[in-house]
């Protein structure tokens, strides 16, 4: 550094010399500028240092092109994920391919096993199941006294123009779309009577199909369903038709039944487990209903015991290659038990259409019991990819002077 500091003084005394050479002055004190001479300007004795290697100037442009060519020849960084889309719908299939890193939103999971649920998916699973309710399990012939339910779930149906209105679940999940062909009826406690039983239920029938969907997440213990239904109430329902199939004895009563109405209606349940560990699974849930038919708010818990599958990893069986059929059992076994609470604000069954007016009979809306408690206890079966379900169901009292009902469910569904 001294050195470098005397070389720079003896320079600027050089330049100073040279200046003043430069300049010459007159008999009048006036200075004149004089030619300079071409061998008066010498180069400088002094030659800068050469920096330490270890420093390169450089612009700021080059050091971007550095390091976007750095970028480039190293290899982006893959990670490996089972997806496929039907349609365009994302879903679970068997396989793996690789995506580069700028496709993706890279985070720190708890465990390896995190990389399945990184996004909401449509499943590959296909279901067709059949479920039958009657009250001669419990040795009655009133009330609710048949219904039959057919409903198919696969992927393609969640392109149904019916699954917009469907709860939205953007979390990490497993999706599951489907339609549903409902048809159920109801009597008064003397079906084979002519005459109206003032005080008792009216008759009723409904039949609808609709579209419904049912959202999974293992991960959060929770579960979502959403259902949208029309359909028609009333003769064209043909509830009459079916129960006189069913009877040896014709009920004649059907004449009386509530008339012909427009069936439209929403549904929504949101459900969280409480306690999911081994062979115990208890959950809480609220529900309700909003159209034409029904309008109500319901709450309540259930409970499983027994070897089944995880509740919120699939509904009830997986095929085998499937996303789900990783935790899937081969043989399960157990008993299922649920009871709910349900606020009444209307029921078509017991009061009539929303649009229909010559009804014969009906329940005053003062009549009405706006409580009801509905619970269930029962078995479950299942071998691989069929399964089969027995319940009891119990309900209170719907409207005043009414008795206590019960009937029976069974459920067969299978897996494809």
């Amino acid at each position: 550094m001294i050195a470098l500091k005397t070389s720079r003084i003896k320079y600027l005394l050089l330049s100073m010399m040279l200046l003043s050479s430069c300049n010459d002055t007159t008999e009048d004190g006036v200075e004149v500028e004089q030619p300079i001479q071409a061998e008066s300007i010498r180069p400088p004795d002094w030659i800068p240092p050469e920096a330490p290697e270890s420093y390169i100037l450089m612009p700021p442009e080059s050091l971007e092109i550095i390091e976007a060519a750095e970028k480039i020849t190293s290899p982006a960084p893959q990670m490996d994920v089972v997806r496929d889309t039907i349609d365009g719908i994302a879903i679970r299939t068997p396989g793996q391919i690789s995506i580069p890193e700028d496709e993706i939103i890279l985070r720190e999971l708890d465990k390896v096993d995190e990389a399945w649920y990184g996004l909401s998916y449509i499943s590959t699973n296909s279901y067709f199941g059949v479920n039958f309710d009657n009250d001669i399990f419990s040795n009655t012939d009133y009330y609710y006294t048949n219904g039959i339910q057919f409903d198919l779930s696969t992927p393609i149906f969640a392109a149904s123009p019916f699954a917009w209105p469907m709860l939205p679940y953007k979390k990490e999940s497993m999706n599951y779309h489907g339609l549903i062909i409902v048809q159920n009826m109801y009597t008064p406690t003397n079906p084979d009577t002519i005459s109206v039983l003032s005080g008792d239920r009216p008759f009723a029938a409904y039949l609808y199909f609709g579209h419904f969907k049912n959202t999974l997440s293992s991960k959060k213990k929770y579960r979502q369903y959403s259902e949208v239904i029309i359909g028609l109430m009333g003769p064209g329902s043909l509830g009459g038709f079916v129960q006189s199939q069913i009877h040896n004895i014709e009920p004649i009563g059907w004449g009386n039944q509530i008339q012909n109405d427009l069936v439209f209606n929403y549904k929504a349940l949101f459900e969280k487990g409480i306690y999911n560990a081994g062979v115990f699974d208890l959950n809480i849930f609220t529900e309700g209903q909003i159209g034409t038919l029904y309008n109500n708010l319901g709450a309540g818990a259930r409970i499983r015991v027994g070897k089944l599958n995880p509740y919120f990893s699939m509904p009830g069986l997986a095929k085998k290659n499937s996303a789900e059929s990783k935790d899937a059992l081969p043989l399960q076994y157990g008993i299922l038990g649920s009871a709910k609470l349900r606020m009444i604000i209307y029921d078509a069954t017991l009061q009539g259409g929303f649009f229909s007016q010559n009804n014969n009979y009906l329940i005053p809306a003062s009549d009405i019991e706006r409580l009801v408690l509905q619970a269930g206890i029962g078995v479950y079966f299942a071998y691989k990819e069929l399964g089969m379900t027995y319940k009891h169901y119990y309900i209170s009292p719907e409207f005043k002077n009414a008795k206590h009902h019960q009937w029976g469910h069974v459920n067969v569904t299978y897996c494809f």
